[in-house]
């Protein structure tokens, strides 16, 4: 699916060079590129496109580190779990200061555990769930009611956006005719944090607490993914590898397990989802079968 490209500074975006060249010449990214991440290597799990962006804002983030970026990718595509990852929004100019911002996308480990209440709303809806993903994302400090007094935002490593998009057909009751229809619902939000060594002292894990609490205000669960001490000596490095990635794939797995929860309780107490399941006529019972 080709990307939502939004041009910057009133640009013709048909007049841009291919977004492949633009990464590039500005950033010395490119299918070659081999450190600090090798971009053929990433291709294979995250898609092509993606690689690319994501090795442009590591290059460039001064607050973007590798460590992150490794562990960004691990969350992306666990949860697209070999589904393919696309780009689905991006901000494409020719004054940009920060490398594009980009949203990545995808349907996710939850398309076939959703199959069943797509089916159940009959041959003429339809409805698809799938996952946002916002690297770097850019939350401003009044938002989260810190400092409120002054400007500026805070970067959360990545925001993880789920829901559901329904088609379906509407009858207007004065006209008595159908009109197709489209309505999205959400369904839950998360924020991952991925923390390095300086994240341990008192005065950073208090900043950080507090942060949560405000993240969570506004909706969102965050998830901390917090690197284990590393061991030093002979053999250290593998044993190192295999922490992180223990660590990983259990917070992995409880991000996965959130969104499930999410999905079905608010498949169970969506109105519309209901209306549309309970009109055909083999799914009276549907709901309470689940």
């Amino acid at each position: 699916m080709p990307p939502l490209i939004k041009g910057l500074d009133g640009y013709d975006i048909f007049q841009l060079r291919p977004l492949e060249e633009t990464i590039k010449e500005r950033y010395g990214i490119s299918l070659e590129t081999k450190k600090p991440l090798d971009v053929q290597e990433l291709a294979k799990r995250i898609g092509q496109t993606p690689s690319l962006l994501l090795c442009a804002m590591l290059s460039t983030q001064p607050k973007c580190s590798l460590f992150g970026v490794n562990c960004l990718i691990e969350v992306i595509a666990g949860i697209a779990e070999n589904h393919p990852i696309y780009v689905g929004c991006l901000d494409y100019g020719i004054n940009q200061s920060r490398p594009f911002n980009f949203t990545l996308a995808t349907d996710g480990f939850l398309k076939e555990l959703f199959e069943p209440i797509n089916l159940a709303l009959g041959e003429r809806n339809h409805a698809l769930v799938g996952f946002c993903f916002t690297p770097e994302h850019r939350i401003s400090k009044q938002t989260l009611r810190e400092f409120s007094e002054t400007t500026g935002s805070f970067e959360l490593d990545l925001r993880i956006d789920l829901g559901i998009s329904v088609f379906y057909d509407h009858s207007d009751e004065k006209t008595e005719q159908k009109k197709r229809k489209s309505e999205f619902i959400p369904i839950a939000s998360v924020v991952v944090e991925f923390d390095g060594p300086a994240h341990l002292s008192d005065e950073q894990v208090r900043k950080d607490k507090l942060r949560d609490s405000m993240v969570q205000s506004s909706g969102c669960t965050v998830f901390r993914i917090q690197t284990p001490y590393n061991q030093q000596g002979q053999g250290a490095a593998q044993i190192n590898r295999d922490r992180m990635s223990n660590v990983l794939e259990g917070q992995v797995m409880d991000i996965k397990n959130h969104f499930q929860n999410r999905l079905f309780s608010t498949v169970n107490a969506t109105y519309l989802l209901k209306k549309l399941i309970l009109k055909q006529p083999d799914n009276t019972d549907w709901f309470n079968a689940t």
